[in-house]
């Protein structure tokens, strides 16, 4: 499909009118003009099918709500949450509603090189930002004086910008044909056989009551892959899901379709879940009845499970007031697997910003193991490569309200690799080879979309 949606005519009368009222000369302010309109569009169609570097899109997982961004405004880097939260403030002082997109690493360590473009902490606030709810769709723009320029210089900057932005080819990315050259599994089965029994004899000598080791397919195109084709693929597949996709630059992109929500905080309210606990689909009705069955009855899955759900309720109730247990061991069915599911939700202190409501929960058991002070220097021993952004938070903030959906069922595009992720909660009754074939089911959505079962 070819989106002959256009921007600078939707902001043509208030960009004008701005520049009229030049101002005075003044450096770190920012240009920001919001305008409800009608969409015919798909926000995720019209995000890709422009071609610029920076962009990024994120949708929930149970509701209306969509978020994206085309090119950068104010990117953040930084290696920690404070230098994240003063780089917004002065924008959040103007207007604490307005979102940035982001998150950070599943590690504070350094990364491995192609994760470099992501860095510890990464934050942007678009030039085009494009976001559906319930009340409906609203397109923003946003231009920062960094220099000391006019108002009128400022005006002529963004309308420069979005010009430019309509002038771009916009079409949809094509149907996804890869042209695989080589595959590299990291670990390796037999390395893989070898990473259980030593976790499995860390849990028995008691240094730890659960571990999540994960492992990656490594795919190498022939060419440059397209992250817009993949995540493309990724959405058209029906399942109750976060889609996030963050392209940093042309070629290089962490993207995914993941079931877990780390926490939403909204109106003073956080909700959060664990999720823990995993069988397949069934390839009928009855066999999926039965196997959903096998999952709740099994003390593998549910003691997995019950040490999220206890990390999570302890969590909540030092962030919170009034927490209470909205569902327990539920499950939640996606295409390929399902899941146990215990939700929360409560008031939360004042006190508390996103980003460190977000570090309390990260990583939780789900994606790490128990004792979490341990976990991560237990997974640097463990695991053959650096995890980067994936099992991370990612999602958007603003000053008050945020939500975070934790990386998984996600990939690294980097160049001509492609780095498919997945993991497994090891715990005392665990088995390498059910472990083994429990992430590649995690993995089936991209083995769907690349014809490779």
């Amino acid at each position: 499909m070819k989106s002959d949606f256009l921007f600078y005519p939707l902001f043509r009368e208030e960009i004008d009118r701005l520049s009229r009222n030049s101002g005075r000369k003044e450096a770190g302010y920012l240009l920001r003009i919001e305008n409800r309109t009608e969409l015919s569009d798909p926000i995720l169609d019209i995000i890709l099918s422009c071609q610029i570097p920076e962009k990024f899109y994120y949708s929930a997982r149970d509701d209306l709500f969509e978020l994206g961004g085309l090119g950068s405004a104010l990117n953040i880097e930084a290696a920690g949450e404070d230098e994240i939260l003063n780089g917004f403030s002065w924008l959040w002082d103007a207007d604490e509603t307005i979102p940035v997109f982001g998150g950070f690493s599943f590690d504070e360590e350094p990364s491995s090189p192609e994760w470099e473009p992501f860095g510890r902490f990464r934050f942007t606030l678009p030039l085009v930002e494009i976001r559906r709810s319930p009340e409906g769709v609203r397109i923003s723009v946003n231009c920062v004086n960094k220099k000391e320029m006019s108002r009128a210089q400022v005006c002529r900057e963004l309308a420069d910008a979005l010009q430019s932005l309509d002038a771009l080819t916009r079409n949809f990315p094509k149907e996804f044909q890869p042209a695989v050259a080589d595959r590299q599994l990291i670990p390796d089965k037999p390395q893989w056989n070898r990473m259980i029994k030593k976790a499995l004899r860390t849990i028995r000598e008691g240094e730890l009551k659960k571990i999540v080791l994960a492992r990656k397919k490594v795919i190498t195109h022939r060419d440059l892959w397209n992250p817009a084709q993949i995540i493309a693929s990724l959405s058209r597949i029906q399942e109750n899901s976060f889609t996030f996709f963050y392209q940093v630059d042309d070629g290089i992109a962490f993207l995914g379709r993941s079931p877990e929500r780390l926490f939403r905080m909204q109106n003073g309210q956080i909700l959060t879940e664990a999720i823990a606990g995993t069988r397949p689909r069934g390839k009928t009705p009855f066999d999926d009845q039965r196997l959903e069955a096998e999952l709740l009855s099994s003390p593998k899955e549910l003691e997995e499970h019950r040490f999220v759900a206890g990390f999570i309720e302890a969590g909540m109730n030092r962030l919170c007031a009034d927490v209470r247990m909205e569902s327990r061991e539920e499950i939640l069915k996606l295409q390929n697997v399902q899941h146990i599911v215990t939700r929360f939700s409560g008031r939360a202190h004042s006190s508390f910003s996103p980003l460190s409501v977000a570090a309390a929960f990260h990583p939780t058991p789900a994606v790490g193991g128990l004792p979490q002070e341990e976990i991560r220097s237990c997974l640097r021993r463990h695991e053959p490569f650096r995890r980067g952004w994936y099992a991370a938070p990612i999602g958007w903030m603003n000053r008050r309200n945020a939500e975070f959906a934790v990386g998984i069922r996600s990939a690294l595009v980097n160049g001509k690799a492609l780095h498919i992720f997945a993991g497994a909660g090891i715990v005392s009754q665990s088995n390498a080879h059910a472990e083994w074939s429990e992430t590649e089911k995690k993995m089936d959505n991209f083995a769907a979309i690349m014809k490779e079962r």
